[in-house]
């Protein structure tokens, strides 16, 4: 199970998070929308300790720009730099073939975070299984002491999927 400290995290975040069995975090919005961030642990992707993260509305229902949504989420990443020493593969879903709008939307997101300077982050698109477009992102803290392996690993692992 990933680490994260739910206190301190619940204590900045704008709603209200909790854990299943399996480790992932759930939280409902003011319109009552039921989202999952889901946590797994991954080291074969960059062979190097990493963990995916996936943002799944459960409802299915768009949220009309819910800023607590997107403070939420920043809250969920920043506790997961400050619990590990990992790198963090965000993976849009492609259930209904609207990743890229996801992708961008966690991209402005991301980029009107106020610590984002902490971190480097790398996009990552392309067709990958059955002709689906995937949209991905790697982010790492500025800090890590591997930040030249993991980007090592990284752009080979973008060389192998161009091929």
């Amino acid at each position: 199970m990933i680490k994260l400290n739910l206190e301190r995290l619940n204590n900045h975040s704008p709603y209200l998070l909790w854990r299943d069995d399996d480790g992932d975090l759930f939280f409902e919005t003011d319109e009552g929308l039921l989202y999952c961030l889901e946590l797994e642990e991954n080291y074969e992707t960059l062979q190097y300790d990493s963990c995916v993260f996936g943002i799944i509305n459960k409802d299915r229902k768009w949220s009309h720009g819910d800023t607590k949504l997107k403070q939420t989420v920043l809250c969920v990443i920043e506790e997961f730099f400050k619990s590990n020493n990992r790198v963090l593969l965000y993976i849009c879903s492609t259930f209904d073939n609207k990743q890229e709008i996801r992708f961008r939307l966690f991209l402005r997101w991301f980029n009107t975070y106020n610590k984002k300077d902490q971190y480097l982050m790398r996009t990552i698109n392309g067709v990958l299984d059955e002709n689906i477009p995937n949209y991905a992102a790697i982010i790492v803290e500025r800090n890590n002491p591997d930040l030249e392996y993991i980007l090592q690993r990284l752009d080979e692992l973008i060389d192998y999927l161009k091929k």
